[in-house]
Parts: structure tokens; sequence; C-alpha cells
């Protein structure tokens, strides 16, 4: 008899765990950057044309999480899932989708509740998970003002706080990887903040507008890119601590239609490595 109830238990089981789930809630639209998981459901769901949130994008050399503050318009998604839907699965598949549509992971962790964090260009997305439940949150970032921060103190700042920052001041010759003699002042200043902050390691990125063939931007940036790692070198920046990387015009921060959107995209960005 025991046995027979222990056979009728493992049998009833997958039932149990794959129960049909209530309708979405009323008035709520599935995420169209990070759609659903299998067997769940919307439990709710909000917007907001005003939204301040201080997100986590990295560790620090301590282990303490890292928070840059966000603010713009969000949209937000809570979902119910199936018995047996667990907060590592969520977050790996979330990045797992997340990548593929061009979405950069500065921060991911994953216990017993987990949480990741995702970046492309404005776009931000947050997913935490607990238990068979978690939340999708859309934010479109006005951001902070890169433009007005032009010396080592200032740059250092901004990538302890949001772990990236461009670099206006740094200029190339028109569609080529010269670097004008009035990026020097912007170069000097970064070579100090790094001087300051020895343990430091930074991946240097290359971004061009979406002028020219996609093949032709990636190697314009690529170049641009080494340009900037090889005048930090020269300048007594050890080259272990400089990864210089090409990204063309795959993460653009403003509209490539106008002109002013494409010189913000023609850009020379830094992001601080996980030590």
């Amino acid at each position: 008899m025991k046995r027979f109830l222990g056979i009728l238990f493992w049998l009833v089981l997958p039932l149990v765990a794959q129960v049909k789930l209530e309708p979405d809630a009323a008035g709520c639209v599935d995420s169209k950057v990070l759609p659903r998981l299998p067997n769940c459901r919307i439990d709710n769901c909000e917007a907001k044309d005003s939204d301040h949130r201080d997100v986590p994008v990295r560790e620090d050399d301590n282990g303490e999480v890292v928070t840059a503050a966000l603010d713009g318009e969000s949209r937000t998604m809570m979902y119910e899932c199936n018995e047996g839907t667990t907060p590592v699965s969520i977050v790996q598949r979330a990045a797992t989708a997340l990548r593929a549509a061009g979405f950069q992971i500065p921060y991911q962790f994953s216990d017993k509740e987990a949480t990741l964090t995702a970046r492309k260009s404005d776009l931000w997305v947050l997913v935490d998970a607990a238990s068979r439940y978690y939340t999708v949150v859309e934010m479109k970032s006005s951001g902070p003002d890169f433009e007005g921060i032009a010396d080592a103190a200032s740059m250092a700042e901004a990538i302890e706080r949001y772990g990236h920052m461009p670099v206006y001041g740094i200029r190339f010759l028109p569609g080529r990887a010269d670097l004008v003699p009035a990026s020097d002042s912007a170069l000097r200043e970064v070579a100090i903040m790094l001087e300051e902050h020895p343990q430091w390691r930074i991946r240097i990125e290359g971004h061009t507008d979406n002028t020219g063939s996609k093949m032709g931007n990636m190697t314009l940036s690529s170049r641009r890119a080494s340009a900037v790692a090889s005048w930090l070198a020269a300048h007594g920046i050890k080259r272990t601590r400089l990864d210089p990387q090409g990204l063309g015009d795959s993460q653009p921060v403003a509209d490539n239609a106008t002109e002013a959107g494409r010189t913000r995209n023609r850009r020379i960005e830094l992001v601080k490595l996980a030590q």
C-alpha cells in the first residue's frame, strides 16, 4: 500500500506543478523587450512617466553592490509562474534572451532570490525574482550629464557611480582613427584618473554613428579604441590595464537621423572592469 501511494504521489506531482494559471491581469500587456517565460502570467503592471531607481551595476573590491541612479519613464510587469520555476532559472533565461537582443549585462546575482541588470543604449531592463514570481522593469533613462564632465576627479566619480562614462572630449579626424590635437586635454585627464586609481582596469569602447557599412564602422571603432589605448600607454599607463574594443554603431545613445545625434554616437566610452 505504501509503495502504491508513493507511486501515486510522483504521478500526481507533475500535474500539481503545472496547474493552469489565471488569465493575465486586466489591462496589462507583456514586455516586448523580454517576453514572459513559459508557464507564466502577468499578475500586475504599472507605468510611470517619471521614475527614480538606484539599480545594481557591479560589485566593488569588497563585494559590495554598486548602484547607478536612473531617472526616466518606466514600465513594470509582475509575473507569476507555475510551481517549480526558480529564481535562478528565471534570471538565467532572462540573461540569455537579453544578450541575444543586444543588451549588456553589467550585473547578475542568483541565490534564493535573483537579480539582473541589463542595458542597451539608454534602455535599461531590471529583473528581480523570488520563489516563482518575478518582476521586469523597462526604464528609458535620461541619464547623467556626461558631456559636462571634463576633469579626472569628476570622471572617476562618474565611473564609480555608473560603471561607465563617455569621454566626448576625445575626437578623431573624420572617417579615420587619428586623434586630433584637441583631444590631448581629455586624454590627460583620463591618464590622471587612472594614475590615481592604479587598481582599475578599463575597457575602452569605440562607438560610431551609422554612416557607412556595419563592417567598416566596426573596424573604425576598433582602431579608434586602440589609438586611445596606445596614447595612454605612451603616457605611463600600463597596457595590461587597458582593453580596447570596437562596437561600431551597435549601441547608439542618440538619434542617428540628426547630425547632433550622430555626433553624440561617435564617442569613446570608458567602462570599469571587475577586478
